[in-house]
């Protein structure tokens, strides 16, 4: 009973945490454990608990007398999100060019090509999944999962940004795809300045974008955070 009541928790945390960051529930939406509960088929209890537990993660605030929100995109979060990855990305790159296996090569490979055909079918959920999936594999094969699994209790902003693009502004994907074959390319050819500059170009690319994402969605911004492009 104890695992069941476990499952049942971590189910509804990551199906909630999912609609989050995938726009269902979008930036500022109030929402109820009832409605929640209906919408994923589970108990109001899980439910609950999962509201608070993505409270902590700043995904959600309840507000007293007024109900329960889901914040808006935090650009500083996603801003110190981004700014680790640029200073983590390629060392863990070059680390995976000289320590990965064969297979963890023909997964990164049969990953690109899955992200093509997902751009070619506008399956914008699948290729958000598999762009995430892509720069996981590099910290796996790295020997660096648990680095990924912590930058993940930062990352929740910058990947609803990234998200946002994807799914919603629509941004050229072909920009996306390009970029990634490039760090695997150079991280096949093991060419440290091509590793280092393909990863910081990649992770740059937020911030050339931010002018157009702020212009056309102001409502799902926290105004009262920036961004520092100059980090």
């Amino acid at each position: 009973m104890e695992e069941l009541s476990t499952n049942m928790r971590m189910d509804a945390y990551n199906q909630l945490k999912y609609q989050i960051l995938h726009g269902v529930y979008y930036p500022g939406q109030k929402i109820s454990e009832k409605i929640v509960s209906q919408d994923l088929g589970i108990g109001r209890t899980p439910v609950r608990e999962a509201i608070i537990r993505l409270e902590r993660y700043s995904l959600v605030e309840v507000v007293p007398q007024s109900g329960t929100y889901v914040t808006k995109i935090d650009l500083k979060s996603a801003e110190t999100a981004q700014f680790l990855r640029r200073k983590i990305d390629p060392d863990v790159l070059l680390q995976f060019s000289i320590n990965a296996s064969d297979d963890m090569f023909k997964k990164v490979e049969k990953n690109l090509a899955r992200q093509k055909q997902a751009a070619k079918e506008g399956n914008n959920n699948l290729f958000f999944d598999l762009d995430e999936e892509f720069h996981k594999l590099f910290y796996i094969g790295a020997g660096r999962e648990m680095i990924w699994d912590w930058l993940q209790m930062i990352n929740m902003h910058l990947n609803r940004y990234r998200w946002l693009r994807l799914e919603v502004a629509k941004l050229n994907w072909d920009t996306l795809l390009d970029q990634h074959n490039g760090i695997y390319q150079a991280v096949k050819e093991r060419n440290v300045e091509g590793v280092r500059f393909t990863a910081e170009s990649h992770l740059r690319l937020m911030l050339t974008e931010l002018p157009s994402l702020l212009e056309k969605f102001p409502d799902y911004f926290d105004q009262n955070t920036e961004l520092d492009d100059q980090k």
